[in-house]
């Protein structure tokens, strides 16, 4: 299999669909987000790892990073597992968590396309889920080919082999009514709970490598990227990157000719530097980056991260959560003034969380394949 060095060529490769599967096309890509992660993946792959595009492992060469797809007996779901640990000699991706930025080292995401370019599914994954990282998803009637691709946090992006798919086993349903499920398959995915922490570290990582910066820039590198917490009276907080009124960050998709520009993350730590808060956000139909969740019980002060794709991470300023009143009921008090409420004590100061930065530490080293 040979990939073309243009980004542009590259990226319209998604774009590409014959008419025996534009249903497929139309579901999968209806959201836009699989374009545009797929775009900002072969756009970290040219700029960081290889100018010549996606690795794919020959013939023996170590299959750590393939990501290999095949059929269940009856075609209609697919198994992704990375690496080839169940032959002999072989070995599987490792799927290492970890708060040290020097140790994260996990795939973050499995993508699969069809014959025609349409993205079936993409997949975040959870590096405390031990080895092999693995993705199980239906096979969409019409499809007769399929390749995987992986991310791995640290070695970029990996294709495995084409696989054949019976159309026989395959079209039981017809493409319109199965394009529902397409569409639910192939969209934003979010990081699970337990991979929060990693994500993270990885982005410690990325800002000291790529951005040359020990620390997630601030307000004074910019308002335009910084994201703001509004803590609502309903038991919820919001957030807005950028400011009403002034810069707010754009949130571009991938239109396939052009590298998307859009903030992927958005996090929340509380007081204590614990994250309560992660949402992965899709660029398609929306102009500005934005949150809502659940405002943490207990939670005193509260600081948002984002990543932007192309600036890197930036954190916005301690927002303090007013301790809800107190309520105090009398036995000798009647209904009508039973209830007397106390104002809390305010909690006086804005805690700093305390990033475990270990990013000075780091060096552009060679890559280990």
């Amino acid at each position: 299999m040979k990939f073309p060095t243009s980004i542009s060529t590259l990226i319209l490769g998604a774009a590409a669909a014959s008419s025996s599967s534009n249903a497929i096309a139309l579901a999968a890509e209806s959201s836009g987000y699989c374009p545009t992660i797929y775009a900002d993946f072969v756009r970290r792959q040219l700029a960081n790892f290889s100018p010549d595009g996606i690795f794919v492992a020959q013939e023996g060469e170590s299959q750590k990073h393939t990501p290999f797809l095949t059929l269940s007996d009856d075609g209609k779901s697919a198994t992704v597992i990375v690496g080839n640990g169940e032959e002999e000699g072989g070995v599987y991706h490792p799927m290492s968590a970890s708060t040290d930025p020097l140790e994260v080292h996990f795939v973050t995401h499995i993508l699969v396309k069809d014959q025609d370019g349409n993205f079936i599914v993409n997949e975040a994954l959870d590096p405390t889920v031990a080895a092999p990282a693995t993705i199980t998803f239906a096979v969409p009637d019409g499809v007769t080919e399929m390749v995987a691709y992986e991310w791995c946090n640290k070695h970029g992006l990996w294709a495995g082999p084409a696989v054949q798919v019976s159309t026989s086993e395959t079209e039981t349903v017809p493409v319109q009514e199965k394009s529902l499920e397409v569409s639910a398959e192939c969209s934003v995915s979010d990081f699970p709970e337990a991979a929060w922490p990693s994500v993270h570290a990885d982005f410690l990582r990325l800002q000291a490598q790529v951005f040359e910066s020990e620390m997630p820039y601030t307000e004074a590198d910019g308002e335009k990227h910084v994201p703001y917490i509004t803590v609502n009276e309903d038991g919820t907080s919001s957030i807005l990157v950028g400011k009403v009124g002034g810069p707010i960050h754009p949130m571009n998709g991938s239109d396939g000719e052009t590298p998307p520009h859009w903030i992927t993350e958005i996090y929340v730590v509380d007081q204590d530097g614990k994250i309560v808060a992660m949402k992965s956000l899709d660029p398609t139909g929306v102009t500005e980056a934005t949150m809502t969740f659940d405002t943490p019980e207990g939670a005193t002060t509260m600081q948002a991260y984002s990543w932007c794709n192309i600036h890197g991470l930036y954190e916005g300023p301690v927002t303090e959560v007013e301790a809800p009143a107190e309520v105090e009921i009398t036995e000798e008090a009647t209904d009508a003034d039973a209830v007397t409420v106390k104002e809390a004590p305010s909690s006086g100061t804005a805690a700093v969380v305390s990033l475990s930065v270990i990013a000075s530490a780091l060096t552009l080293t060679a890559l280990e394949m």
